[in-house]
């Protein structure tokens, strides 16, 4: 009985995982198996979404379960007739995705409904409090950072709610508003996500940005948006759909934003640039763990993060700051007060003077450069990197793990890569550079692979996690 319990939970699990999109959903099944994988890495969450799909699914089973009567009253025998429908019910439920297919079709209109309503709720609130700024963050990578640096900042004077962890969706935001905004906060820091086009101005609809910060652009949704125009247009809307007169920030230090940012401004709207070179004299203490830099009319700062990002992010944090009206002191106070942000570039202190680096949700290139480069800083010190790559990059997938390869070439002293998809293409990437095959070391699992670590580090070693797959993801 083991098997249909195990079997409908796996697959409701992969549904969940896919957002509940039954395209992405029959696609994952076929390529992972319709049945319980070893090693999983996570498990279902019992939302109310997911119970309300798991009793309409067991309810549509027990319907078709109870099929023997039809079967009986066409003249087959009772015990034939049930034994039919007990058969019949068995192989529904030991194939789960048709019911959940069709309690997703017909739970949609109400599912609909419900999110309406509370984007509506949470629409209404956010414009009854006029005097609340709202700062939203968009980008291809860089949002969680930076919303974590401004916040921290602007708190030293001012009411800031940011938006937890991940909560970046139309529906999260919109329950995060309803849930933490209230007439006491000054300032709402919105962390906005994409995966296709009109979901970032469908979030400013809820919470029309005062200030838009755009961290940077690049391939990581070119699986679902299919193309760079696309992924552009998508992160822009943050600045199409601010408010009139808005503050307008964007990365200088990326290609991308830069370039192509003037078709979607405003007229009235002020634009500002940030970029790591507005902080001078910058360098790395590897002891300390920190960034010192000088800033005009600051002096002398620290900043306790491991990308040199951090210094672009300081720097709009102080052009934001200083628009609200926040002293250089009270500034400063915030700056050195920042701390690692969870699983980004997070450094974490081990036995035998290892330094572990936890850059766990990194799931882009440009952060890929970035974690590379902060390891490359450890001089004197043998460079572990470990990665099962990155996922949704599309067309561009054996161009972007080629191009990681060759860059991790001339820093890592030894590279653990876990077996999918397109680790090979950064095996290729190295070797093309020249490293030495016997200098990449291969795991089936990432489970597999941190369980051998004990045999592989050494004391002062620095290892760097890379990005974390979900099991949806080959």
């Amino acid at each position: 009985m083991k098997f249909f319990t195990a079997v409908p939970k796996y697959q409701l699990y992969l549904l969940q995982l896919e957002n509940y999109e039954l395209t992405r959903f029959w696609k994952l099944l076929f390529k992972k198996g319709f049945l319980p994988q070893p090693q999983q890495r996570k498990n279902l969450v019992w939302t109310g979404k997911a119970a309300a799909i798991f009793v309409l699914a067991e309810l549509f089973n027990v319907l078709m379960g109870a099929l023997f009567f039809l079967f009986y009253r066409f003249g087959l025998g009772i015990f034939y007739a049930a034994g039919l429908g007990v058969l019949l019910f068995f192989v529904l439920k030991s194939l789960p995705f048709f019911a959940y297919s069709l309690a997703v079709i017909i739970l949609w209109p109400l599912d609909w409904l419900l999110k309406r309503v509370l984007v509506f709720r949470a629409r209404h609130k956010i414009n009854a409090m006029p005097t609340l700024k709202v700062i939203g963050i968009a980008g291809s990578y860089g949002k969680t950072t930076m919303k974590e640096v401004l916040s921290g900042v602007l708190s030293t004077k001012l009411k800031v709610a940011a938006t937890p962890e991940s909560v970046n969706t139309p529906v999260g935001i919109a329950r995060w508003v309803l849930k933490n905004i209230n007439p006491s906060v000054e300032v709402a820091v919105v962390e906005m996500g994409e995966h296709y086009k009109g979901d970032v101005e469908e979030v400013c609809a809820i919470a029309k940005p005062d200030i838009a910060v755009v961290t940077g652009i690049n391939e990581a949704h070119l699986e679902r948006m299919k193309s760079p125009e696309s992924v552009i247009d998508t992160i822009f809307e943050i600045v199409s759909s601010s408010k009139p007169g808005a503050l307008v920030l964007l990365n200088a230090d990326d290609e991308n934003v830069a370039g192509n940012f003037k078709q979607y401004i405003w007229p009235d709207h002020k634009v500002e640039r940030y970029k790591t070179e507005d902080l001078r004299n910058s360098s790395f203490n590897s002891q300390t763990l920190q960034w010192e830099a000088e800033v005009e009319n600051f002096g002398q700062i620290k900043i306790s993060l491991l990308g040199s990002y951090a210094l672009g992010d300081v720097s709009a944090a102080i052009k934001i700051a200083k628009s609200l009206g926040i002293s250089n002191e009270e500034v400063k106070k915030g700056v050195e007060k920042i701390q690692p942000v969870e699983h980004r570039l997070q450094p974490i202190k081990s036995a035998g003077d290892i330094l572990v680096i936890d850059d766990a949700y990194n799931g882009n290139s440009t952060g890929v450069t970035e974690a590379i480069r902060a390891l490359s800083r450890f001089y004197g010190r043998r460079k572990i990197y470990i990665t099962p790559g990155l996922v949704e990059t599309g067309s561009r997938a054996a161009e972007v793990h080629r191009q990681i390869g060759r860059e991790l070439a001339s820093t890592a002293d030894l590279v653990i890569l876990i077996k999918n998809s397109v680790t090979p293409f950064i095996a290729e990437g190295l070797k093309a550079a020249g490293y030495a095959p016997e200098k990449i070391v291969w795991f089936d699992t990432a489970q597999a692979a941190h369980e051998d670590l004990k045999n592989i580090l050494k004391p002062k070693d620095v290892v760097l996690f890379q990005n974390d797959w979900g099991d949806q993801y080959l």
